[in-house]
């Protein structure tokens, strides 16, 4: 007998918006790392990863030990230090993955319902697919590292040394042995998260769309976050990719304008991204666009700024923001400004929430900037320090200055 069955016969009060543990992703995806690191999603905490493709196929960490028990604690109604970062932010008001799955894949609930005793979940689900197939990636930004950016990885070994990697991560060293596993799981992908290293720079994201146009899937709903430098690989153009399939949202992960936007994200060419939102818009224009800022002690006073000027040059429609607040590392948190600083952020908030008012759809945008200046409440004077050594460090090897492009935060010791 499964496992609902027997011990939870109401088993659909699992999908009730007041269980706060209770997840769909066990049972319909696994989110890969560069270097083959498994998580049960994106937002897992990262100290406990629950396989490795390196050493194990898909389908052995599908019902390995550590989902299992992920599985179980979930239907238990327990907490797992897995997923204590949707813990966190749903503490403080956002919206979550775990929140937007559960309605996404709620379709997939008789997965659940065929979990065995043990926690095994039968064949591998890969409804949702998130495979960060290698850390490729042409910009080094402050909040990322070498895992995620080869660009970065030089810089580490000057700051910190050698990260115990190469430079070069893929899922599995094998690639073609790899691709090989997952070719049989592309017929039933609903929805694909293309993130990286850069997506848009990476030949298995192409080799993919390739066979899903051969099959002729268009209907899987893919949705990206992108650095939004390079729309072009090879010969190949990401515009006419996009008007080859029938649902397609692209985040630009970009975290302020101008010199801030550059600094944030060292080998951004501000010019030339705003030229390829402009080319986005007139040779994709069906295609979603939204603005994904991881917002930080950097950016959160530049935010609003950003935020009206491309809406002002027609380049976002207000209500497409949606803000990511940056968690790790924690020297980089909101909490590490200063009183008085805090202090120009809440006023400055209030005035660019006064000037969205005029436009609709735009509550939950409203909302997500009332949650930053929540999120932004507890003091951290300890990090303060770290973030003004760690900077001050990366200033001197990459030969930038901090205070010069943010004079807003001086005094932040």
């Amino acid at each position: 007998m499964k496992i609902l069955q027997k011990l939870f016969p109401n088993s659909k009060k699992y999908m009730n918006k007041d269980n706060k543990t209770f997840c769909m992703l066990p049972w319909t995806h696994m989110h890969l790392w560069p270097a083959g690191t498994t998580y049960p999603c994106c937002m897992s905490d990262p100290n406990f990863p629950v396989g490795d493709t390196q050493e194990q196929s898909l389908q052995e960490i599908w019902n390995g030990d550590q989902m299992r028990q992920l599985r179980l604690n979930m239907l238990a109604g327990k907490k797992s230090p897995e997923c204590r970062r949707c813990y966190e932010l749903e503490e403080n008001g956002m919206w979550t993955l775990r929140k937007s799955s559960n309605e996404n894949f709620k379709h997939h609930f008789n997965q659940v319902l065929e979990t065995a005793e043990d926690g095994s979940a039968g064949d591998v689900n890969m409804a949702y697919m998130d495979i960060r197939f290698s850390n490729l990636c042409n910009l080094k930004c402050r909040s990322c590292g070498p895992q995620f950016s080869t660009s970065w990885f030089d810089d580490h070994v000057k700051a910190h040394g050698d990260p115990g990697h190469k430079k070069m991560l893929t899922v599995r060293d094998d690639m073609k042995n790899f691709m090989d596993e997952l070719d049989p799981l592309l017929e039933s992908v609903e929805r694909v998260y293309w993130a990286g290293g850069e997506p848009l720079i990476t030949e298995e994201h192409y080799k993919i769309l390739d066979k899903w146009i051969e099959m002729g899937k268009k209907d899987v709903k893919m949705d990206y976050t992108t650095n939004f430098t390079k729309m072009t690989y090879r010969d190949k153009s990401v515009f006419d990719y996009w008007n080859s399939f029938e649902h397609v949202r692209v985040a630009g992960s970009i975290d302020a304008n101008h010199e801030r936007a550059e600094y944030l994200r060292k080998n951004m060419n501000w010019s030339e991204v705003v030229d390829n939102r402009r080319k986005m818009i007139e040779q994709c224009p069906h295609v979603y666009f939204e603005l994904t800022p991881t917002v930080s002690a950097y950016n959160v006073l530049n935010l609003p700024d950003f935020h009206k000027e491309w809406i002002e040059e027609g380049l976002l429609e207000p209500q497409n923001l949606r803000i990511n607040i940056l968690l790790d590392p924690t020297y980089m948190r909101l909490q590490i400004l200063t009183s008085e600083q805090k202090e120009i952020v809440r006023k400055r908030y209030d005035q660019h929430i006064d000037y969205l008012k005029q436009f609709s759809h735009i509550d939950s945008v409203i909302e997500d900037y009332k949650n930053i200046l929540q999120f932004m409440e507890t003091d951290n004077e300890k990090d303060r320090f770290v973030f003004v050594f760690k900077t001050k460090q990366m200033d001197g090897i990459r030969k930038e200055d901090f205070y010069k492009v943010f004079p807003e935060l001086k005094g932040i010791v």
